[in-house]
């Protein structure tokens, strides 16, 4: 195995062809004042694949995320959503419309619930017609007993769920799932996992973080691993699984290098 210091750039090889779905980063920084929270990272999610990020606190997860869910702007380097540049205000429009996106903490209204949420994003991204679809996920989810509930009273394990159902319900060509197994019990797992397996199989871009390493096997097909905003490994779910993937995420953790991604 080749290794290289945080400290040196890692590139990957130019492609020839570039996508025209899913999403696309080349050489993508994220900079807030003097602080470099993603450094050029280039990362490539094909629609009908789950993207694993693994990563240390401060890694740059969220950072990445928020910018492909077009919350925030990148600083510099190429992003494209389902073909759109977010570099410009029209793509980023374009690319926002399609993308469902949870994020880590917050974008719950807390005295709103989940039917009025469920209105609310019918009216901002035109899903009324999938109001069938909104009442099968509010079932899936185990939020049909506390639909006329605010949203601020709900467990931190709850209000997780819902975030994730509105990301599923928005969600046209790419979902983006920031934390989404945080607090969450084993059968909110268990269909959270469902619904992100399902959004592959329907053709969409699926990237999703999580601290919990093992269930990537599991909703994931392929793991990238970001230290210090880079990217220091990637490949299939598998090799992050099991006590020796346990034991590869630890070693990449301590020892500040990063792994020859092609």
């Amino acid at each position: 195995m080749r290794v290289f210091p945080v400290s040196r750039p890692l590139r990957s090889p130019a492609r020839t062809v570039r996508p025209v779905t899913g999403v696309d980063l080349e050489e993508v920084s994220i900079r807030y004042g003097d602080v470099v929270a993603v450094d050029r990272l280039t990362l490539h999610v094909p629609a009908g694949r789950v993207l694993g990020m693994l990563g240390g606190n401060g890694a740059g997860k969220s950072s990445t995320l928020r910018a492909i869910g077009c919350v925030n702007a990148h600083s510099s380097g190429r992003l494209t959503v389902e073909g759109f540049d977010l570099a410009t205000p029209d793509g980023a429009d374009a690319a926002r419309a399609t993308v469902g996106y949870c994020p880590d903490i917050g974008g719950l209204i807390a005295q709103a619930t989940p039917d009025e949420h469920i209105d609310l994003l019918a009216s901002l991204r035109g899903t009324r017609s999938r109001r069938a679809v909104a009442d099968e996920l509010v079932e899936r989810f185990g939020l049909s007993g506390v639909r006329d509930r605010r949203a601020g009273t709900f467990s931190h394990g709850m209000q997780r769920r819902l975030s994730v159902l509105l990301a599923v319900l928005a969600a046209r060509g790419v979902l983006v799932l920031d934390e989404p197994f945080d607090g969450v019990d084993p059968s909110g797992v268990e269909v959270t996992v469902s619904a992100i397996r399902e959004a592959a199989e329907a053709g969409m871009a699926v990237i999703v973080s999580t601290h919990l390493q093992q269930l990537l096997t599991s909703a994931c097909d392929e793991v990238a691993v970001l230290v210090k905003g880079r990217l220091a490994a990637q490949g299939p779910s598998q090799e992050f699984g099991g006590p020796e993937g346990e034991r590869r995420y630890a070693a990449l953790l301590r020892s500040d290098v990063v792994e020859a991604v092609a």
